[in-house]
């Protein structure tokens, strides 16, 4: 009998709500994604990642951003009506 790997479920689109805050709440800042990624000490690309919903994020750098943004984490992960 062979072990079969547990697939790891991905919430697409609250993965896209998450990026779609984070830049909303980045461009009422007036921030670039360079400035909020070097103010959170993380790589643009993957801050670009976030946005467009491409990879998910763990809790530090959710925090970290939202810090830097001046939102609570939360407002990140709400869905808003667009």
């Amino acid at each position: 009998m062979g072990t079969s790997a547990k697939k790891i479920k991905r919430n697409d689109e609250a993965i896209k709500n998450l990026g779609r805050n984070i830049r909303k709440f980045r461009k009422l800042k007036g921030l670039t994604i360079a400035q909020l990624a070097y103010a959170c000490e993380i790589e643009p690309k993957q801050l670009y990642n976030y946005e467009y919903g491409k990879v998910d994020t763990n809790i530090t750098n959710l925090t970290l951003i939202a810090e830097h943004l001046g939102v609570e984490a939360y407002q990140l992960l709400m869905k808003h009506e667009e």
